[in-house]
């Protein structure tokens, strides 16, 4: 990952957090890490739980309601219908060498923390400002430019759905004050809604494996 200047997806476009009723953390069994080997991250406060199957269209972009698509490619992102959810799953149970300590459904993120010292925030809300006709990845970057990320310093990540693919998001890390920070977000344009991590560590050296552990056993679903 190629460190740039550190940055945190602001409020610019953030108006508020991701209601979810319902829904509950998702406490699945440990997932295979081989697709989020380019990772991105993880999951925030209500999250909801995946629908095995369809039975019927909700009429729009050609996603049923209740499907779990397998992909979420930035492209993908516009047969989304604008009433469905993106959302971030995570395991927790999996999380062994990880505590839950914070959680701000108002906020819509939620802390856990290591005993390394790293700090991972995942967090799900609704903007504004984004043309939903505009192209997914035009729509992250717009996020990152909005919180003076330079777009230039961008990584492709992938993480796992939980119809068994992979979403695109992006990233960008860096350092300041003794501290290394890693930030991986993605909007979805169409139903108008952002899905970030970040997190804070100590030390470069557990940056990368003290994300991918979060991140691996996060999914995105879609309610």
């Amino acid at each position: 990952m190629t460190m740039s200047r550190t940055t945190t997806i602001g409020a610019v476009l953030v108006v508020g957090a991701l209601a979810l009723t319902g829904c509950s953390t998702a406490d699945t069994g440990p997932r295979d890490a081989t697709a989020a080997s380019r990772t991105a991250a993880p999951e925030p406060t209500p999250t909801p739980t995946p629908t095995a199957e369809a039975d019927a269209s909700d009429g729009v972009g050609g996603t049923a309601a209740g499907a779990q698509p397998e992909d979420l490619t930035f492209e993908d992102g516009a047969q989304l219908s604008p009433t469905r959810l993106p959302a971030f799953g995570v395991s927790v149970s999996s999380l062994q060498n990880w505590e839950l300590t914070r959680s701000d459904p108002s906020a819509g993120s939620t802390e856990y923390t290591r005993s390394d010292g790293a700090v991972a925030t995942v967090t799900q809300q609704r903007v504004t400002g984004l043309d939903p006709t505009m192209d997914d990845r035009a729509a992250t970057e717009q996020l990152f430019r909005a919180a003076g990320a330079p777009v230039e310093g961008l990584e492709e990540q992938l993480l796992p759905t939980a119809g068994g693919g992979t979403a695109q998001f992006l990233s960008i890390a860096g350092q300041a004050d003794g501290e290394w920070t890693a930030t991986v977000a993605r909007a979805f344009a169409r139903p108008g809604v952002a899905l970030t991590v970040e997190i804070v560590v100590p030390s470069r050296d557990v940056l990368r494996d003290d994300l991918h552990e979060i991140l691996v056993n996060a999914q995105v679903v879609i309610t």
